[in-house]
């Protein structure tokens, strides 16, 4: 019998006692679902799926796909052969991807809460993943997919299912309930599909991919993950649970899952409770569709019980042999469904297209397993060091990345790689570096102003002549102080190799710690400040600069040692470019500079940098905008004092300031009680900061104690009889 068609009362859209609408006008009426068939049921299923010649799935993955299709038998009917091992109707739809064919089911309904999982390692954030090299490591590690083998070793062959490696069930559930949440925050929240779902339910099908879940001790489980539709995977358990994410996602973890704290693979048991459930919820359904009108429960789960889908059940290469790059190849298959894969995050977009570039290069041989381990942000420095023998840092790991596409007879085969990949007819310096930024700067996620170094690497970044297309290679050793020593003096006498291993080295370190920005990130001005520069010049052209000259490279080489000292003693100095006449004095490329004091001037800002790089051009650059400003009336301003000196100015300040407030309310205390200076808590609190910044003077100040002996002294002990007579404590 059909069902009569189904009118939507306006009472139901009408305000509810908090001037929203309790539920969205319903459009569609949920369909009846029939229970799901018993697993003993399906055998024959299975074994179409394993004999068809364009599938490549063991029984598992065979297993996963069958059991939660609402209609098993239509779903044998799209796979079946006959008795010559031939499809009588051929209803797989092939999928042309680079290097070969995808082979996907026809559409078919699927039960939600059997067996599929939204993609836990979604990369629609991946920009903003931290790696086992940042110097906050994430606490679970990032999960990436590889191709299942299947076979002996001597003749193993890849099939049509990923594979994952997880510590134990609660990481999975973790990485679950993570894409969850992730999913539907991005773009702010313009991929809630919550209101749609529970309107008409989802309409357009979700591709999914089958997945071995692979835990520490040795089980697995198999689930099929969305590959496309992920959105709409995560609004149908939001429109199940009443559109809270996290109730949505611990709903999630709960069916497909169970307990996170259970040792080993599904049990026969748990997949039966599972299925039970199903059972249950589409019988609440169905005697909630005789009902005159649906009640709220009845299109919740009525519009999320199923949904339309294809999954992907084989994989062949050009010449008809197993495909041995699942990964890319499910990579690619989104890219040819959407215009954009991230659609929201370029960095996203870029992090993904520069993973499968790496994915290429290994398979092509452009680069070793162990660099491949490194770049895909696997492993951490300690690791790296042991797999490559490079200085445990990560400043090496952005070295490794550059090393990779920049260096030797490599670069022109991946340049190719990276036009094929992104789609451009050219790959300059500045295409090439904003598809490497977010990789080669992985390492550094954590860090405060990774936005602005991500700007000025992809403006072009250390791509300069020396770099790109020659031979270079990344110094081994143990000690990176050491290292940079080495290659500074190899560079300062002309090996051409240390040039550009320095270039890489010295200048990320600048452009992350703020020395280099975009050409267009700091203003061109006559006022020596944290946010000008006396001309300006995008990195490539300054590290261009810099690299030619003894002092540039002087300054390169302070710049890394500084950046992996990560010690306030240990700051980046400046050198002479050029020689020249100096005051009177005759100054030599290479030399330090010095003050007046002679005392080597550090690089506290961007446009100590630049000015040193090349004083000829920074002093005409200063002299052209101070005449265009006294020219215009507004004057050419002052030379910002030397950092030191502000610095000192700021401590002195604010020990002033601090000094009266407590004296202050020393005072108040006489009267009002010592409650005037907050909670004991909050006392000692500001006690330790006090104590800290004698820590610090004491530890970094000048040895003398000649000025503590001074008035000052005389003054804090007065301050402190006054402040022990009027009752305060030390």
């Amino acid at each position: 019998m059909s069902t009569p068609p189904f009118t939507p009362d306006p009472s139901e859209s009408e305000p509810g006692p908090d001037g929203t609408n309790s539920l969205p006008p319903l459009l569609r009426r949920p369909d009846p679902i029939p229970d799901p068939v018993p697993l003993a049921q399906l055998r024959g299923v299975r074994k179409a799926l394993l004999d068809n010649p364009r599938c490549s799935l063991d029984e598992p993955a065979a297993n996963a796909i069958t059991a939660g299709a609402v209609d098993p038998l239509r779903l044998r009917a799209l796979v079946e052969v006959n008795g010559k091992g031939e499809q009588v109707i051929n209803l797989l739809t092939a999928k042309p991807i680079i290097g070969g064919t995808l082979f996907v089911t026809g559409t078919h309904a699927r039960y939600l809460d059997l067996d599929v999982l939204p993609d836990f390692i979604n990369q629609r954030w991946a920009h903003l993943l931290r790696t086992p090299m940042d110097v906050t490591p994430p606490t679970n590690p990032v999960p990436t997919y590889e191709t299942l083998q299947a076979g002996t070793d001597d003749a193993k062959r890849p099939l049509a299912v990923l594979t994952v490696k997880m510590r134990d069930r609660k990481a999975l559930a973790y990485a679950v309930t993570e894409s969850m949440r992730q999913t539907h925050q991005a773009q702010g929240g313009e991929n809630d599909y919550t209101d749609s779902v529970l309107q008409q339910g989802v309409k357009e099908p979700l591709t999914l991919i089958v997945v071995r879940v692979v835990y520490d001790d040795g089980s697995t489980d198999t689930y099929l993950v969305a590959g496309d539709g992920n959105s709409r995977i995560v609004s149908m358990w939001l429109a199940r649970t009443g559109g809270d994410i996290d109730a949505a996602a611990a709903a999630c973890v709960a069916s497909l899952i169970g307990p996170t704290d259970r040792v080993g693979e599904r049990r026969p048991a748990d997949q039966r409770a599972a299925r039970r459930r199903v059972e249950e919820m589409a019988a609440r359904v169905r005697r909630g569709l005789a009902e005159p009108e649906p009640t709220e429960a009845t299109r919740r789960e009525g519009h999320t019980l199923a949904f339309p889908a294809v999954v992907v059940v084989g994989a062949q290469d050009e010449h008809g042999n197993p495909l041995r790059d699942l990964v890319s190849a499910r990579d690619d298959l989104l890219a040819n469904l959407h215009v954009r894969v991230t659609p929201w995050a370029e960095g996203a977009q870029n992090t993904q297209g520069m993973q499968r570039v790496y994915r290429h290069a290994l398979g092509d041989g452009l680069i070793s397993q162990d660099i491949y381990d490194v770049v895909s942000g696997r492993v951490g420095p300690q690791t790296m060091h042991e797999l490559l023998g490079l200085p445990p840092h990560r400043l090496w790991s952005a070295g490794v990345h550059q090393y990779a596409v920049l260096a030797g007879l490599r670069a022109a085969k991946m340049n190719r790689l990276i036009r094929q990949e992104f789609g451009m007819g050219k790959a300059d310096r500045q295409r090439v570096s904003e598809r490497l930024a977010p990789m080669a700067l992985s390492a550094y996620r954590s860090s405060e102003g990774i936005e602005q170094s991500l700007r000025a690497f992809g403006n072009g970044g250390t791509i300069t002549d020396r770099v790109w297309k020659t031979s270079w290679a990344l110094t081994p050793g143990d000690n990176p102080l050491h290292v940079l020593d080495d290659v500074l003096e190899r560079a300062l006498a002309g090996h051409l190799d240390a040039i550009a291993e320095l270039t890489v080295l010295g200048g990320t370190a600048a452009i992350i710690d703020g020395y280099i920005t975009r050409d267009r990130g700091s203003k061109e001005g006559v006022v020596r400040d944290s946010r000008s520069a006396p001309f300006r010049a995008t990195p490539t052209k300054l590290l261009t600069i810099l690299s030619s000259t003894a002092g540039g490279l002087c300054m390169l080489h302070s710049i890394a040692r500084a950046h992996v000292a990560a010690d306030p003693t240990t700051l980046p100095k400046q050198f002479h470019t050029r020689q020249r006449d100096l005051e009177g004095v005759l100054v030599h490329d290479g030399e330090p500079v010095r003050d007046q004091a002679g005392v080597q001037k550090t690089i506290d800002y961007e446009w100590d940098l630049v000015y040193a790089a090349d004083p000829v051009e920074a002093e005409a650059t200063i002299a052209k905008n101070r005449a265009t400003a006294n020219a215009d009336g507004q004057g050419g301003g002052q030379d910002r004092p030397a950092e030191d000196v502000l610095q000192r100015r700021a401590l002195d300040q604010g020990i002033t300031g601090v000094l009266k407030a407590a004296q202050a309310l020393a005072v108040l205390s006489t009267t009002r009680g010592r409650e005037v200076f907050g909670s004991p808590a909050a006392v000692e609190t500001l006690s330790e900061r006090l104590r800290r910044i004698e820590r610090i003077l004491t530890q970094y100040g000048p040895v003398s104690t000649a000025l503590l002996a001074s008035g000052d002294e005389d003054e804090d002990e007065e301050t402190s009889d006054e402040h022990n007579a009027q009752g305060g404590e030390e």
